[in-house]
């Protein structure tokens, strides 16, 4: 039998080496897109949560404080749909994800000069941040398409919270560098030039990010799709018929308003009425950063066993008691009010690693396979725009009761409101799809 080499047991062997192959593949290919999570991850804490307080040095409003994550997410706008286009016709999305990495990377590098530019800082700053979130856009949604071409489903939520884990680790660490870093110095000059360093490190991390995706095996798709302009108008009439895509975007841009209404809020609730400094700010980062570190083993677990649904309606009601940790906060005395604040919103996060890996999850459920990546640039156009629109409004809200203390409170109180009926929307969907696959 085993002498018989045309006869079935003899491709035994054969079989178990490509099942063994394929195994070791799958394997590599999680450690690498972990460390790929932890180098953008990186880089997202060395730039963007700090680029508020980059603004605040050069004087900015709380008006040119909403516009840092408002103008950025316009711009975002104009590229998702030509982006998903070109993105279908590669034979290997990996392409448009490296290639956006390298322009993010020189847009940064760039970033770190604003300072040179004197009374055109602010303005220079604004401009160009905004204008650096088109290839993060790319990034974003041509990086989405290639995992999912790449990690078989089956491995999906492994991969996924692997790489989650890695990133909320450099979360943890990356504040307290940041923080110890810009409070080391009482001089506004030295604060900005560390701010111009971590846009020039951020810059030298892209390249190794793209050098790291470039190691990672599979992607290509046998037939690219030529899209077309008439495709474009196809894929929307598709997804305008696909039930199940609507009911999941319906839930999700509700989820969003609500979410992303207080970015801005929240920031000058820390630093106006907490008189949180660098390292308190830092302090904050790292207590959500480590909730969500240490349960994020636990919300994988549950994602095996009740599916990716269900665990997202607890990190909706984490995320309901943020605002509520800032109303509580702000009501305590000037010298316990910062403790307060961190310790509550360091519980609020305990679900928020569940959002991080369910959404995307989610949404791959209900995206067709056709026109993946400019499916998804469609429903990320509704997110961005939301993204663009909400942190202002927010502002506006502040502005129009008042922009005082009380004002913010109150603002947050509707806010909290909103978010229970967000939650109210995942459950929905959760109870109308209970006898789906998970």
């Amino acid at each position: 039998m085993i002498l018989n080499k045309n006869g079935i047991l003899s491709n035994i062997p054969a079989k178990l080496t490509e099942k063994l192959t394929e195994t070791g593949t799958t394997e590599r290919n999680m450690l690498l897109f972990a460390i790929e999570g932890i180098l953008i991850t990186l880089v997202n804490n060395l730039v963007n949560n700090n680029n508020n307080l980059f603004a605040s040095r050069m004087n900015a409003s709380d008006f040119q404080l909403s516009l840092v994550i408002a103008l950025p997410q316009f711009v975002g706008m104009l590229v998702l749909i030509p982006g998903g286009i070109l993105t279908d016709s590669m034979s290997n999305k990996r392409r448009m994800v490296t290639l956006s990495l390298f322009m993010l990377a020189a847009f940064y590098a760039v970033l770190g000069f604003v300072p040179f530019m004197k009374e055109y800082s602010l303005i220079a700053f604004l401009c160009l941040l905004a204008l650096s979130v088109a290839p993060m856009t790319m990034y974003n949604a041509s990086w989405q398409a290639y995992f999912s071409d790449v990690v078989p489903e089956e491995s999906m939520n492994r991969t996924f919270s692997l790489r989650t884990q890695g990133t909320f680790l450099i979360s943890i660490l990356a504040p307290i560098v940041t923080g110890v870093l810009l409070s080391s110095t009482d001089s506004n000059d030295t604060k900005i030039m560390f701010h111009q360093t971590f846009f020039w490190a951020a810059s030298l991390l892209l390249i190794l990010q793209a050098l790291v995706l470039k190691r990672i095996s599979g992607g290509n798709v046998h037939s690219p799709v030529k899209t077309r302009l008439h495709d474009l108008k196809t894929a929307v009439t598709d997804l305008a018929h696909n039930k199940r895509f609507l009911g999941f975007v319906g839930v999700a841009l509700f989820f969003y308003l609500t979410w992303q209404v207080d970015w801005t809020l929240y920031y000058i609730g820390q630093v106006t009425y907490l008189k949180l400094n660098e390292v308190w700010l830092s302090y904050v980062s790292i207590g959500g950063a480590v909730v969500q570190f240490l349960t994020i083993g636990f919300w994988s677990q549950m994602n095996e066993k009740y599916g990716v649904r269900f665990p997202i309606i607890l990190g909706n009601l984490g995320l309901a008691f943020c605002p509520a940790s800032m109303i509580i906060a702000t009501s305590c005395s000037a010298e316990t009010g910062p403790v307060v604040f961190l310790l509550l919103n360091t519980l609020s996060n305990f679900a928020f690693a569940a959002v991080m890996l369910n959404i995307l999850q989610c949404l791959l459920q209900v995206i067709p396979e056709k026109n993946k990546t400019l499916s998804i640039a469609i429903y990320t156009v509704l997110v961005t725009f939301s993204n663009a629109v909400m942190p202002m409004i927010g502002v506006q809200v502040y502005s129009a009761l008042g922009s005082t203390k009380s004002a913010l409170q109150t603002t947050f109180l509707i806010i909290f409101a909103f978010r229970i009926v967000s939650t109210g929307l995942w459950t929905l969907r959760w109870w109308l799809l209970r006898n789906e696959p998970k």
